[in-house]
């Protein structure tokens, strides 16, 4: 049998990377070849995998340079506009994005053309090479909020919840319609990249229709979380979380210092702004340790691998870079974090209460379904001091039904393999040699 050619192209954070290595490794068990295309900074984690890396043509470096921030700077932008994320960072690149994947994915001499390009909602060069190319191509959604459904709708604004009624469904739809209204501009930029292609023009907007434009879209986020809803495009299928969970590749491990601490004493609360909100942390780490010490519990501060380990200036806490969610969650009394869609899940999967601090992009709707799903509390950013989050975390850890709700859910997550449904969903559109 011919071995499959199958490349994943993402974009963005650890967030954006661990779910297709996830999904790259089950592809690898199933006997395909598999090439990430992404940001250099991760070619020593994908190889670390024995997955091959391919250089997506854009460093954060590159970035960094083009815009004149640096990646504090790059973040806070991020976190003050959703559009801003595009017109500066995922427009400008999606031509030369598109050109790179095209050259990648061709055949050559040494190697066939691709089978399949599996892309990111931000990689959105991956989805007209693939139209180049006339190659399948697979949409990857790692969270709910990007279907911009009004059937859950992102809490954009305050009168957008789910509907009760025909009436709060149509209010939904309004309110979309105009957020579409606002970025059909975006069109524009979308079609230049077309024409560079020689793809025929179109009338999607590049933000709530191009993603969906796909052969297969997989929704590889828990259905804990969210879906699959009545407008779906009939192609999603929505596999579970695609969980991965290791520094630099390899099986997950706990640092020496953590696990000692750990073994020491009661379940401590655990702090983290995952790879992304870490780097404008503000007073988060103190305020949480403060928190903590109000209600006489224990701490563990994620701060980042450029974050201040003196904040942990006790013994009842202890300051680390880095550790794997999946083995400190479960250990931990309650999980407080910004709620970005990895983070969030892993703290599903864990089955202890969370407390979800929203910063930027789909951190707001993840901390919403988590307060929905009543495994957990939201409390804003600005709002985040130390009595304000000792009063929630003492209302969710008194809580005894949120305490087995969480739980209950944890048990339902865990047993979910996104990855292993993924790629076999994935593979099946490898068309016969």
């Amino acid at each position: 049998m011919a071995v499959r050619r199958i490349i994943l192209a993402t974009a963005g954070s650890l967030g954006d990377l661990h779910p297709f290595l996830a999904l790259g490794k089950a592809l690898h068990v199933l006997g395909a070849t598999v090439e990430i295309a992404t940001s250099v900074e991760y070619r020593a984690k994908i190889e670390a995998e024995g997955l091959t890396f391919r250089d997506a043509g854009v460093s954060l470096a590159d970035f960094e340079a083009a815009l004149g921030l640096d990646l504090a700077g790059i973040t806070e932008k991020i976190a003050a506009s959703d559009v801003w994320f595009y017109e500066h960072v995922v427009l400008p690149n999606m031509a030369a994005g598109a050109r790179r994947m095209v050259d990648l994915a061709r055949g050559s001499d040494d190697r066939p053309q691709a089978d399949v390009i599996v892309g990111s909602s931000f990689a959105m060069g991956a989805a007209l090479a693939a139209e180049s190319l006339g190659v399948p191509f697979v949409s990857v959604a790692l969270s709910p909020m990007l279907f911009m459904s009004p059937h859950e709708p992102p809490p954009v604004t305050p009168w957008l919840k789910t509907p009760n009624g025909p009436a709060a469904l149509a209010l939904n739809r309004v309110t979309l319609g105009v957020g579409r209204l606002m970025t059909n501009r975006f069109t524009r930029r979308l079609n230049a990249a077309r024409a560079e292609l020689g793809l025929p023009l179109t009338r999607d907007n590049a933000i709530y229709d191009a993603p969906w434009r796909a052969d297969l879209i997989l929704g590889l986020f828990s259905p804990q979380l969210g879906g699959p809803l009545p407008d779906h495009p009939k192609t999603t299928r929505i596999t579970g979380y695609a969980a991965y969970d290791s520094e630099a590749g390899g099986p997950a491990t706990l640092p020496p210092e953590l696990t000692a601490f750990l073994d020491a004493g009661e379940p401590p609360i655990v702090f983290t702004l995952g790879s992304a909100a870490v780097n404008i942390p503000g007073s988060f780490y103190a305020q949480g340790l403060a928190a903590a010490r109000a209600l006489g519990r224990r701490a563990v501060l994620l701060v980042g691998p450029d974050g201040d380990m003196s904040l942990a200036d006790g013994p009842d806490a202890i300051a680390v870079p880095y550790a794997p969610y999946s083995l400190l969650f479960p250990r931990a009394a309650a999980n407080v974090h910004q709620g970005g869609v990895g983070t969030t899940q892993q703290a599903l999967r864990a089955g202890r209460p969370q407390l979800v601090i929203p910063h930027l992009g789909d951190q707001f709707d993840n901390g919403a379904r988590v307060g929905a799903r009543r495994v957990g509390a939201v409390l804003r950013r600005e709002r985040f001091r130390a009595q304000a989050a000792a009063n929630v975390l003492d209302r969710v850890l008194g809580d005894a039904a949120l305490l087995q709700r969480a739980e209950e859910v944890g048990k339902l997550s865990a047993a979910e393999d996104g990855a292993r449904l993924g790629a076999g969903l994935v593979k099946g559109l490898c068309k016969p040699k």
